[in-house]
């Protein structure tokens, strides 16, 4: 999978626009805001929290995983380093242009990587 590009509300993966977040494992997935709701109030955002994590990671078990924070790396993170730490895998985080060259980086050497790009903010 090659995550192309991103801009502010969107991000292209294989040629298809996505204009929401979306979680890489070996397919791309919408992510679950509902799953963090609860917590918006507390931050102005809707956090990735480690609960997320763990469901949309437990089954695929990556080595790395990479988070793309938003355009200005506004994305709140609660538990998510402790879930990745907990599932045996390496936490890349960064704002969501750089990180999905992480990403892509990551895919060409071979290694087992899931993903959760955050688009907005």
């Amino acid at each position: 999978m090659l995550v192309e590009s991103t801009g502010f509300g969107h991000i292209v993966i294989d040629g298809k626009r996505y204009r929401h977040d979306v979680v890489l494992t070996d397919e791309v997935r919408p992510r679950r805001k509902e799953l963090s709701k609860s917590l918006r109030s507390r931050f102005g955002h809707t956090p990735l929290t480690g609960d997320e994590v763990f469901v949309y990671f437990r089954d695929y078990r990556p080595e790395v995983i990479v988070v793309g924070t938003g355009q200005f790396g506004a994305l709140p993170l609660v538990g998510v380093e402790e879930a990745a730490r907990e599932l045996g895998a390496r936490l890349i985080a960064k704002k969501t242009g750089e990180a999905l060259k992480e990403y892509n980086r990551l895919v060409e050497e071979g290694r087992r990587v899931a993903a959760l790009f955050h688009v907005t903010c």
